[in-house]
Formats: structure tokens, sequence, C-alpha cells
């Protein structure tokens, strides 16, 4: 070792190669991150109405790239790269599109490459490639230095052997953990974790290069964080996990392995969900068995984990959003392992790794089994609602208990009382529990909600209770005349909060024994929550007016209250 440092010094390199080369964790170069224009005058129409680009040049080296482009289009995108050094041109690759709803294509791996080329089936304006250097080659400082640090590492390595990695534990597989690909050089993430459920399991590719070595990876893990947070200014890595064609499993969006975070990997499903990234393209080529094989064996964990069965279906309502595939509150069916073209409007993860889930889901139920059963909450959260059928702006009177295994009373607990969306969980009021472990609130919302109760307990654990449903009528009010009428058309005018746009008036007029029976319904448009509509009695006789909204994922059922109005015969 004092050999080494001697060496290292005498060169005058200690100072700038010790720190990152002579240290018990893997050695990952400095990664960055820069963008380019790409105008029209870069490239050319084609007779299929498409636009292929010229050569265009990077300013430097590059590992990744993406594009983006000004205004929401649907644009299919091919891209072929030139390897630096080399100048040998990859195959044409399709690009996935962007998860956030037509601004752009995902990245791709390139892999040291100097120069592109796009096919574009429509030119978007504001074109640009955003790309991302993970391997510290993206200038020829750059990678003087990185292989100088290279040569260090593995000196270093020769003289004090490799530290071995973690294995995985209580049936988790190994997984690679964030420290060892990088993830300090992809910024802290920009809020902290969200906590939400895992009920399904998505299966996605990231669309690269298939011919990458195991060394890569890490790289590429990089490459792409970089790329979601910094390019894309999402909070961290969108995936919650990542399997490369080796079998090797990453750590992905931060929070912790074992926990249900909140990725960003399927729109409008992303809080009842994990999602688990191939490193790869696998339209025409499948995945290689060792990564269905840790494919199989993580998500058999992971489901488990979290007492869901690997195997049969779950429900759940989407969240909506642009690339989703259902409207938002629209009760979805899935496999419990699932592709992400299920749930949005995707070809993830290729047809060829598509066609693999069913050997994935037979291989994930064979595993599970011997799997432990998940370990038994540390403590009980109680959820409970004074009053589940809410009319608006009435707000849910929640309350619950917080104890330990043996029914002790926990006090000073903090409770998060939360609303489930598209996005997972969000808190709306916070209480604390008292001596006697109880804790109330109250919680204002205009729309249906499905809310729980999450505690962090003394020791940094977290426990949630059962989930539970409060619907919410929306309320509406009528203005009508107050006096008898004659034959003639009168106007019904009032508002609904929150706002609707289609309600109907339910018109029904008295009999001979005093029950009423309905005889109109009007359908009335409603704008910015306020509704104006023209009717006419025509019998004399007593009426009642009701005005009503239908039922949806939003709202139940509301109605107004009565208006009676008795129609006369006119004077003649």
């Amino acid at each position: 070792m004092r050999r080494l440092f001697a060496l290292l010094l005498a060169a005058g390199l200690g100072a700038w190669l010790a720190g990152p080369a002579l240290s018990s964790g893997p050695l990952v170069p400095r990664a960055t991150e820069f963008d380019q224009p790409i105008a029209a005058r870069d490239g050319a129409a084609r007779p299929d109405g498409g636009w292929r680009s010229a050569v265009v040049r990077a300013p430097k080296r590059f590992d990744l790239v993406g594009l983006s482009w000004s205004g929401a289009r649907d644009v299919r995108a091919r891209i072929r790269v030139r390897e630096a050094g080399s100048g040998a041109w990859s195959a044409w690759t399709p690009m996935a599109g962007d998860h956030g709803g037509g601004r752009g294509a995902e990245p791709v791996w390139a892999g040291g490459a100097d120069a592109l080329q796009l096919r574009l089936s429509a030119r978007p304006r504001g074109l640009r490639a955003n790309f991302v250097n993970s391997t510290g080659t993206s200038t020829a400082p750059q990678r003087a230095l990185t292989a100088l640090r290279r040569a260090v590492r593995g000196a270093y390595v020769a003289l004090t052997g490799e530290p071995a990695r973690a294995q995985g534990a209580g049936g988790a597989p190994p997984i690679i953990p964030r420290a060892a690909w990088g993830a300090e050089q992809c910024g802290a993430p920009r809020a902290a974790p969200s906590y939400g459920t895992v009920q399904t399991g998505f299966v996605h590719h990231t669309v690269n290069a298939n011919d990458y070595t195991a060394q890569d990876s890490a790289a590429i893990m990089l490459a792409i964080c970089r790329y979601h947070r910094n390019t894309k200014g999402w909070r961290d890595i969108g995936y919650n996990f990542l399997v490369d064609r080796h079998g090797q499993v990453f750590e992905g969006r931060a929070g912790g392995i074992d926990q249900a975070v909140i990725g960003a990997q399927a729109e409008g499903y992303n809080g009842v969900s994990t999602g688990v990234a191939n490193i790869g393209t696998f339209g025409a080529v499948a995945q290689t068995p060792q990564a269905v094989q840790a494919t199989a064996r993580l998500l058999a964990w992971k489901l488990t984990l979290h007492g869901i069965p690997v195997q049969g279906r779950v429900t759940v309502r989407s969240g909506g959003g642009p690339s989703n595939r259902h409207p938002a509150g629209t009760p979805v069916t899935f496999e419990r392992i699932s592709g992400h073209r299920d749930a949005d409007n995707t070809s993830c993860p290729g047809d060829a790794l598509f066609a693999q889930l069913p050997e994935i889901r037979g291989r994930a139920a064979g595993l599970a089994p011997d799997l432990p059963a998940p370990a038994a909450p540390a403590a009980t959260l109680t959820l409970g609602v004074s009053d589940p059928t809410l009319d608006y702006p009435q707000a849910a009177q929640v309350s619950g208990r917080a104890a330990d295994n043996g029914g002790v009373a926990l006090a000073g607990v903090p409770v998060s009382v939360q609303i489930a969306s598209g996005r997972g969980f969000q808190t709306l009021v916070r209480a604390v529990s008292g001596a006697d472990g109880t804790w109330s609130a109250q919680l204002a919302t205009q729309y249906t909600r499905r809310l729980r109760a999450v505690a962090r307990l003394p020791g940094g654990a977290l426990v949630a209770s059962p989930s539970l449903a409060v619907a919410v009528a929306p309320r509406i009010g009528v203005q009508a005349p107050k006096r008898a009428i004659a034959r003639r058309r009168f106007t019904v005018r009032g508002s609904i909060r929150p706002q609707r746009t289609s309600l109907v008036l339910v018109i029904a007029r008295e009999g001979s024994n005093s029950d009423f029976h309905t005889v109109a319904r009007v359908p009335v448009g409603a704008r910015g929550g306020r509704f104006s509509v023209k009717v006419a009695l025509r019998r004399p006789a007593l009426h009642r007016l009701r005005m009503t909204s239908r039922a949806d994922t939003r709202n139940r059922a509301g109605r107004s209250r009565d208006v009676y109005l008795r129609a006369v015969r006119p004077r003649r």
C-alpha cells in the first residue's frame, strides 16, 4: 500500500487520483449532460411525410441520448449512433414515446458515440438532442483522467481485494445499491420519497443496445438517472428497480427497496405499483434467461414482501394522464405482473419481452412459496370516519388509534391522513396521537376519496391503516318562481359545487292520490358551476322540481332541495 501511494505522489497524481480511485466503493467516473438543437436545415423531408436528419455531430462524446421538442405532439422516432473511434454505425433503433405526454422521445444508450442520425414521422418545433456521458469519456482530458483512475483502481484492487457486495436478505435477490452505481452523481432526489401501495408490478424496457457488458450497467444506470432527474426534471430516476441482461438487479428510485416507493414509470398507476425496467430493447429480441430469472425472483420477493399474491389479477382505479390508456377514475384490471403497455399508450416492454411475461409469472409463482411471509407490522393503526357519505362542503370527521402489537397505546405519534390519487397517496391533514393512542382530524374534500392513515413510529418505521372510502355529493342550489304560475315558460337557475357540466331537471306532477309522478326529465348544461333552463308546466296541478346530477368516479349522485310550483289556468 505504501509503495502504491509513493508511486502516485512521485507522479504528482495523488491529489486528484487518490480520492476516487483509492476507495472501498466502486470507481464511478464523473458524469455530465449537455444538449444540442437540431435545426430544420440539418435534414430533409421524406416522400412519406416524415423527416430525416443529416448526420449530427455531437459537441462531446455521449453515452445516452434522448429527444425533446416544443408542445405535445405524437412523433415516432428512430435513431442510429456512430461509435467514436471506429466510426461504425449502430442499427436503426426505435425510441419510446415520452412518458410525460408527447413532448419528446425517451433516451437510448449509445455507449461512447460522437454522432447521431434521426428518422422522424414528422419534424416537431424546437427539436433538441439531450445527451448524457456517464463513463468519463466526454472530452480528451476526461478520457485521459478516467483511464488513469481506472489503472490506479486496478492496482488498488490487486493489492487490497474488491470489497464484497451485500447479498439479499429476507428472501430478497442480490440488489446492487444506489451507491454502487454512483447515484450521488445524479444529485439528491428533488423531494423526499412518496409512499403508496404495491398491488401489481409493471415490467418495462429502457430501449438501448443489447450488447453492453456487465461492467457497462452501472454507467447506464447513472446515465438514465441523470436524464430523468436533470434533463426531464423528475424527482429521481423513474424506475424502482432495473435488471440488466446479465441478471444483475439494481436499486432505482430512493426510499428503500422494501418500501412501497412511488416511482415515475406507469402514468396513472405509480401509487399502486412497483416498476422493474429491463435494460435493453426487446421489440424483436428476447430477454436473456439470466434476466428473466432475475426479474421473476425480484417480483416474487417484492410482491410477497407486501403481502400480495404473485398470480391472479387485481382491479385498481386509473389516475389518468396524457399517456394513460384509461380515463381517470376508470376501474382497470391488471395481471399481478403486467407489462407497461397494459397501462399506458406505449409499446414497452417490447413485443418479445411482453411475450415472455407468462414465463416470468410462472417462475415467480414457483419461487414465491419458498419466500418468508411478510413481517408483522411493529404497530397497528386504525382509521374510522363518522359519516362516510358527505354533502359538500361537509368535512369528514376521521379518527383512529395507534398501538403496539400488544395493544399498548402509542402516545405522541405523528399521523398523516392521506388521499389516494394517480400519483399515490398525498397527505392532506396531520394529527398526533394522545396519551391513550387516539387521534382525530377534520378532512375537507370536494370529491369522493379513498383515505388511509400513516404513522411514523419512534424508530422511524412506517405503519399504515387499512383504507376506506368517503363519498361526496355535490351541493346544488335552485332558484325558481315562488308563486303560482300560468301556462307559460319560466326560468330555473342555480349553481352546483363542485362544478359539473351536465345535470337533469326532474319534473313531477301531483296525482289524484297525492303521489307525485315524473312527467319530464330535462337535460341541463352548466358552465362555471352555474346553470339556467327554461321550462313550461302544461297542465294545472302542483308540480315538484328537483335538479339532479349523476354519480360518477368523482362524486356520488346529487340532488337539490325540492321546489314546489302550482300551475294554474290562465285568466281569460
